[in-house]
């Protein structure tokens, strides 16, 4: 917000040439997985790291749209709507999709129903096994915990960015 401000060009030069080093950086992440997004879980799923990581992306294309895609910002919410690893391809966000996790680690946990728009983790690593996703137990923290900051808000502000971006 402040880049066009700045009136010192060596400092301005400094910042361009960081702000594309780091896009080289956060598109090598992306290749890295064929989800287009850095995908790196530790024991629970990374759903909200790479929510997040979405929107931050998304001001960094909005403050520099020659340097960075918006593809990030896509495949951001492709993967909590279901392109991600593992056998089971649910949507992270409870009753979107066609096959969306419902029974989640929540305050709705005990009488197994489920919260409208509530993002999950998602696909955890259970050592030593691959990926896997446990269809529909509310138990799991690590995968199906309902989160009501960070996961949803970042969600539904990616959503609307997509939403956006597809209008231009």
């Amino acid at each position: 917000m402040v880049y066009d401000k700045i009136t010192d060009q060596e400092f301005r030069k400094a910042i361009d040439k960081a702000v594309r080093d780091y896009a080289v950086q956060l598109d090598k992440e992306a290749a890295s997985t064929p989800f287009g997004v850095p995908y790196k879980p530790d024991v629970w799923g990374d759903g909200w790291n790479i929510q997040s990581s979405g929107v931050r992306y998304y001001f960094l294309l909005t403050g520099f749209p020659g340097v960075f895609k918006s593809d990030r910002i896509f495949s951001s919410v492709q993967y909590v709507l279901g392109c991600h690893p593992g056998e089971n391809p649910a949507s992270f966000s409870s009753g979107v999709g066609a096959k969306s996790i419902l029974q989640a680690y929540g305050t709705s946990r005990a009488d197994l129903s489920y919260i409208p728009g509530g993002v999950v983790s998602g696909t955890a690593i259970i050592r030593p096994d691959l990926p896997e996703l446990k269809d529909n137990w509310p138990f799991l923290w690590q995968q199906t915990e309902y989160v009501m900051g960070g996961g949803e808000t970042d969600f539904m502000f990616l959503v609307l960015a997509a939403n956006k971006l597809i209008k231009k």
